[in-house]
């Protein structure tokens, strides 16, 4: 099993590249394969990177690497140990983010992180 697992934010300014400080879409890396997370293709929520961390949903995760510009110059992608990205995972589940691809069964597994809407 990995020890690590890497999750790519849109969180750079689509006109220059330069870090936007705003995140509204992710893609995680399983097994090879990029599941995608969105709240918010258009703008999203603040997204910080911080010394060997990045900041999301007044959340700090520690990261163990950082690669800009990855696949083109509106991602970053994060390596986080095993831990941390579960602890992301459900962050992002439980403010509103939805798995829009990717294989069926982490998609199941991550919807079931989502809170479950109260019936009035």
């Amino acid at each position: 099993m990995r020890k690590t697992v890497a999750v790519h934010f849109a969180c750079n300014d689509p006109d220059n590249g330069n870090f936007a400080g705003k995140a509204g879409m992710a893609a995680v890396s399983v097994g090879g394969e990029l599941m995608d997370l969105e709240l918010d293709f258009m703008g999203g929520v603040k997204f910080t990177e911080i010394d060997g961390a990045i900041r999301i949903h007044r959340q700090t995760f520690k990261v163990s690497g950082t690669t800009h510009w990855c696949g083109n110059w509106c991602w970053n992608a994060y390596t986080l140990p095993r831990q941390e990205y579960r602890r992301l995972v459900r962050t992002l589940a439980q403010n509103g983010w939805r798995c829009t691809g990717g294989l069926v069964r982490w998609s199941d597994a991550y919807d079931a992180l989502a809170p479950k809407a109260v019936a009035a």
